[in-house]
């Protein structure tokens, strides 16, 4: 087994330099050790691992093995089933309604996925619902599953409540992110276009990182306990959608996300909004729900025009001139920024915040699994 190395990278974005990198196969192992500690099937344990640390290979390291200790938490509870069955409760010639009966997110949403992946195969399109699910990792894992099928996906989620409506003062929506990912390239040779955002106006993680920092958030992120807009990250309680106030067009992020929760509350038969549950929340499952799309892209257009009015497009808004202060990144599309992190990530190991390190350490000692992410630095090739 390979050991890991200190990075020596430049300052990153959310103020961390020199987090320690792991092997991939190493760290991913890992996590699946831990989620067998937790109860998950050795069998569904190894891909729940693969799409959880695809967060981290992308640079969203709050969606990665970071979530673990999270997970043990409410596996420890009884709020998460580990031997739960995804059952099909409806299903038309492109529809899909699936209950998760309160099982892991990571294993019941691929599982569902799967199924809209080879309806969509086989009949150009699918939409599918999951309900009575949990937290499911990244949006964009799933949008990509599609995508490497030679598909085009789409994947969205609703949340616990962190999120004020416009005008209002309490939360009332999750995050509530959608993804959308299609191949550009026949062959997959060339990263596809991914778009995986939340409809709120940052991550929560942002805040926290500003609060290590001791610095001021942007005005417009988050509001105070009464709904004022507050650019001080401790007095800081919710976020606001995407766009934030209206005056900088917040409605429409609300709006958004509201479609989102629509989705995958009401019409998946999940909970939506407030009655969402996370660790916030009381003593009971979450029945967060999920909703996916995937689609056959010779349903619409012969693929060789497809592919080459996509790459003419995206090559087009890559060339645009750069706005003063831009030149060294340029214009960039959707996905660019991950699929550029997950390439180095690969190559050089996957950076983990020393922080997180520890957390997984007393998570390996309460669930009796060796830690062996101390081991001599040796390189990573």
């Amino acid at each position: 087994m390979t050991g890991w190395a200190p990075s020596t990278g430049n300052m990153t974005d959310d103020g961390w330099s020199g987090a320690p990198r792991f092997p991939l196969p190493r760290l991913t192992e890992f996590a699946a050790a831990l989620l067998v500690g937790m109860g998950v099937p050795a069998e569904d344990a190894g891909p729940a691992a693969d799409l959880l640390l695809l967060a981290d290979l992308r640079g969203v390291d709050s969606h990665g093995v970071a979530r673990l200790p999270f997970y043990a938490a409410r596996f420890r509870r009884g709020l998460i089933r580990a031997d739960a069955e995804l059952r099909v409760l409806r299903e038309g010639p492109v529809t899909l309604a699936f209950d998760a009966g309160d099982g892991f997110g990571l294993t019941q949403a691929p599982r569902a996925m799967e199924r809209c992946i080879a309806k969509a195969e086989e009949t150009g399109l699918c939409l599918a619902t999951v309900g009575h699910s949990n937290h499911f990792g990244i949006a964009g894992a799933y949008a990509l599953m599609a995508a490497r099928h030679g598909l085009g996906g789409m994947a969205m989620t609703n949340a616990s409540t962190l999120v004020v409506p416009t005008f209002g003062a309490q939360p009332m929506l999750g995050t509530n992110p959608i993804a959308v990912a299609v191949p550009t390239s026949p062959d997959g040779a060339t990263p596809p276009l991914v778009l995986d955002m939340s409809t709120s106006a940052v991550a929560w993680g942002k805040i926290e990182v500003a609060r290590r920092a001791g610095s001021q958030i942007p005005l417009g992120w988050a509001v105070d306990e009464a709904g004022v807009p507050t650019t001080d990250p401790f007095a800081a309680r919710w976020l606001t959608p995407l766009g934030g106030p209206r005056e900088t067009s917040g409605h429409k992020g609300y709006g958004l996300g509201l479609i989102v929760d629509l989705l995958c509350g009401p019409l998946a038969g999940a909970a939506w909004g407030a009655h969402v549950l996370g660790s916030r929340g009381p003593n009971r499952p979450a029945n967060v729900g999920h909703a996916f799309m995937a689609w056959r892209i010779d349903a619409f257009r012969d693929l060789d025009e497809f592919f080459a009015d996509l790459g003419a497009m995206l090559a087009e808004l890559r060339a645009t001139p750069p706005a003063p202060g831009h030149e060294a990144t340029g214009v960039l599309v959707p996905g660019d920024p991950e699929a550029r992190a997950e390439a180095v990530n690969r190559r050089l190991g996957v950076p983990v915040r020393p922080p997180v390190v520890e957390e997984l350490r007393t998570l390996a000692s309460e669930l009796g699994v060796p830690f062996d992410l101390d081991a001599d630095p040796i390189g990573i090739s």
